[in-house]
């Protein structure tokens, strides 16, 4: 034995930073390395996610996990039992191959997934391995610019924003920890200028930790980050983002999307996309058209021109639906959440098929997890350019952007920040770029 193979693996149920159940595992290696990893969920889950499996009786209002801790116990633990922990392609085609769907259904993705990270983290530590250098290698060097979810759509009162986020992007940056430093700073400046426009009673918390959007009109929200950048003495040296998460707007039976009360097309949504980037500095686009629409997507892609299109829903991190996009020209980036897809491997590869072909990834935290979330360290190993992690507030969402501060730290003058490429670049194919940038 060389002391990496696999002699324990357990699981529990926890909790996340939602307070709803999720699966966490341990693995233990024969020379005593532990590793330990557990699943999230996001609030809104695309249609083509791998499956999170919940028991769906009374406790946790049938959230759950209890079967899913079961399948790790006595489906897949027995089954891992003695592999090396080093080989995680064939630890997470074990137990692909175990459970057997499409979706990873019958086993659940979030146990599934749960064992994938906990693995990967027991061979890191069997090495003496940070999880980044590990998964990426020597060549895991690029530290990915943070995209801050500051204001949260939704409906909030007599408001109903239907666009999902509002992100500040700090462009004029050259480090990571400048730029986390830049994006604390205009959200503690947003809150001003929020209740300054609108009054204090419009100052809501939302679901996501960001700001509640005070506005109907997408416009006014991205005003309101640009001013909150000017008060914090940052104007001129961001740029912003909308996730519109189209899907949660879509009317399947009637093929319309409902944006401020009322009926839109899909080209009246790129009408209204084409409009903003007009405009504004908008650099980021995510979800501009419901998951299944990749011809929409492509098209928007090019009528967008300079900006950043990413596919989260489309894609869910699956390597055949990004070949599908890749095929037509869907989007120029793919937002990896590896629990979509439900393995590290799988997650990797999907990510490596999307450098090749020449998208930019950004890595992506989910609205429920832990204080322990490896997505700093899989986007750094998989070549990110830009991470969401969310506002700046709340245990798990800090969690990461310290994460990543370490990891900048390990790095050391070893590391290249994303940034200045990325707006560069940026710069070079749409001009000077619009409004107040």
């Amino acid at each position: 034995m060389t002391g990496t193979e696999i002699v324990k693996i357990k699981a529990r149920e926890v909790l996340d930073s939602k307070a709803r159940p999720m699966v966490e595992a341990d693995v233990l290696t024969a020379a005593g390395a532990l590793g330990r990893g557990a699943s999230p969920c996001g609030t809104s889950v695309g249609r083509h996610e791998a499956f999170v499996l919940r028991d769906g009786d009374g406790r946790y209002g049938g959230l759950g996990v209890r079967k899913a801790v079961r399948n790790v116990m006595e489906v897949i633990g027995p089954a891992l039992i003695g592999k090396d922990s080093l080989d995680q392609q064939a630890v997470d085609h074990c137990m692909i191959s175990l459970d057997g769907t499409s979706d990873k259904s019958r086993l659940g993705a979030n146990a599934i997934y749960s064992v994938s990270i906990a693995v990967a983290r027991a061979a890191a530590a069997s090495l003496g391995l940070s999880l980044f250098r590990y998964l990426g290698g020597v060549k895991a060097c690029q530290l990915p610019v943070p995209l801050f979810n500051m204001i949260n759509g939704g409906t909030y009162g007599s408001v109903s924003m239907a666009f999902q986020e509002f992100l500040f992007i700090p462009s004029g940056a050259s480090t990571y920890s400048e730029a986390l430093r830049m994006g604390v700073e205009v959200y503690a400046a947003l809150g001003d200028v929020v209740a300054c426009r609108y009054g204090r009673d419009r100052l809501l918390t939302a679901p996501s930790a960001g700001y509640g959007a005070p506005s109907e009109d997408p416009g006014e929200v991205l005003e309101l980050l640009l001013d909150a950048a000017d008060k914090a003495g940052y104007g001129g040296k961001c740029r912003v983002g909308i996730d519109c998460a189209a899907s949660h707007f879509y009317d399947v039976s009637t093929g319309v999307y409902r944006f401020r009360r009322k009926d839109a097309g899909r080209q009246e949504i790129f009408r209204i996309l084409e409009e903003l980037a007009g405009k504004y500095p908008l650099f980021v686009v995510e979800d501009p058209v419901e998951e299944d629409d990749f011809e929409g997507m492509a098209e928007l892609t090019q009528r967008l021109g300079g900006s950043v299109v990413i596919g989260d829903d489309l894609f869910v991190a699956s390597l055949e639906r990004l070949r599908r996009g890749v095929a037509v020209g869907a989007a120029n980036a793919i937002l990896l959440k590896p629990n979509m897809i439900g393995t590290i491997s799988e997650a990797l590869d999907t990510a490596r098929y999307a450098r090749e072909h020449g998208y930019r990834i950004v890595g992506s935290g989910r609205a429920g997890g832990g204080i322990d979330d490896p997505i700093p360290d899989i986007s750094v190993a998989a070549g990110a350019v830009m991470v969401k992690f969310g506002a700046p507030r709340s245990g798990e969402r800090l969690g990461k952007q310290n994460c990543m501060l370490r990891i900048e730290e390990e790095l050391g003058e070893n590391g290249v920040y994303a940034g200045p490429g990325l707006f560069a670049e940026a710069c070079a194919g749409d001009g000077d770029g619009p409004g107040r940038i």
